[in-house]
């Protein structure tokens, strides 16, 4: 006999895979939209590009270009469920700052252990201080917490991980998310830049592990933002 249930379970899996990667590509073109829209607007505003301030704005803007896909995607479909936040208990609090202090350790791991065959990771330019006032890392410090952190948990683990992980489960939802995640890191060129993408990558599993555990997205969001921020301190620290 026919079982008409298969097919159908496996374009439902096909479709929130097609979602997720539709997902992936708008938030890239919406983060070089938000970037865009900024650069004209800056001038007309009298900011200078190169400034800290440009800089500061211009993050705001690619951020929230990046994450408005979701946004839209969660209205339009209607599904609010997709989206697992709230505000955390104590064990989830307590388990969101200890994986901050995980991931800076892990960094550390990563980086000694791609030093042993010889391989430096790429650097973002974020956090390249060439031509750069201390100010700018002073600020980055809440940005993180406040804007990166959650906008990109929003897409990556909230929109992509959750759509990947109804269609597969939760491990291949984490693994495909964390994929994607490490490929908006690929940064120049060569070794550097794969070994990039792996660190990252291998973070984003962290990340995606800790919203499948916790089931709130906040937690992930602090763990993400206490991250970058600890390294925009680290990079202030070492300007002044």
């Amino acid at each position: 006999m026919s079982q008409p249930a298969e097919p159908s379970a496996m374009g439902s899996k096909a479709l929130r895979t097609f979602q997720a990667l539709v997902l992936f590509v708008a938030a890239i073109v919406g983060g070089a939209v938000g970037t865009s829209l900024w650069a004209g607007a800056a001038p007309a505003l009298g900011v200078a590009e190169g400034t800290t301030a440009y800089e500061i704005a211009e993050t705001v803007a690619q951020f929230a270009g990046l994450v408005a896909p979701v946004g839209l995607f969660v209205a339009a479909a209607g599904d609010r469920e997709l989206l697992s936040w709230g505000r955390p208990d104590a064990r989830q609090a307590a388990i969101a700052v200890g994986a901050v202090v995980a991931l800076y350790l892990g960094q550390i791991a990563l980086l000694s252990a791609f030093s042993l065959i010889d391989v430096s990771p790429s650097q973002n330019p974020a956090v390249d201080p060439s031509g750069r006032q201390a100010t700018y890392f002073l600020l980055m410090i809440p940005l993180s917490l406040l804007v990166v952190g959650p906008a990109e948990e929003l897409l990556v683990r909230g929109g992509i991980q959750g759509l990947l992980t109804r269609a597969w489960g939760p491990w291949p939802g984490i693994v495909g998310a964390s994929a994607l995640f490490g490929s908006l890191h690929y940064i120049g060129g060569g070794t550097g830049a794969l070994a990039y993408v792996a660190f990252s990558f291998l973070l984003g599993c962290l990340l995606g592990y800790l919203y499948e555990r916790t089931g709130n997205l906040f937690v992930p969001m602090v763990a993400h933002g206490g991250y970058n921020a600890i390294i925009y301190a680290v990079q202030y620290v070492t300007f002044g």
